[in-house]
């Protein structure tokens, strides 16, 4: 039974908005370097990792893993682990060390 006062619309937006806020909370945003030329942005989620690299953006999923953090998109190449501040990131055969870029 719905209180008076309380539109099922408003409720409805609220629980929403609530959804929305949760997921944008769980991104986790980081900045890597990869020796002294290349900088690489990773958005982490639970499921996936969303990768900013020479001006493209890719999308990699998580696979299980005993590793910390393992995603993967096969169809462009693509493999990152990321374990406390360290990212290996492959590109096809090449694979790059990145640590954590802290910005003050």
């Amino acid at each position: 039974m719905m209180r008076a006062g309380r539109s099922p619309w408003l409720v409805c937006a609220t629980g929403a908005w609530l959804a929305f806020v949760a997921v944008g909370a769980a991104a986790r945003p980081a900045t890597y370097q990869c020796g002294e030329e290349l900088e690489v942005k990773v958005d982490f989620t639970p499921r996936q990792a969303q990768l900013h690299l020479r001006e493209q953006d890719h999308t990699l999923q998580r696979v299980k893993s005993a590793r910390d953090g393992h995603y993967v998109n096969r169809a462009v190449g693509l493999e990152l682990i990321a374990y406390k501040s360290d990212l290996r990131l492959r590109e096809g055969r090449r694979e790059l060390q990145c640590r954590l870029k802290i910005t003050p």
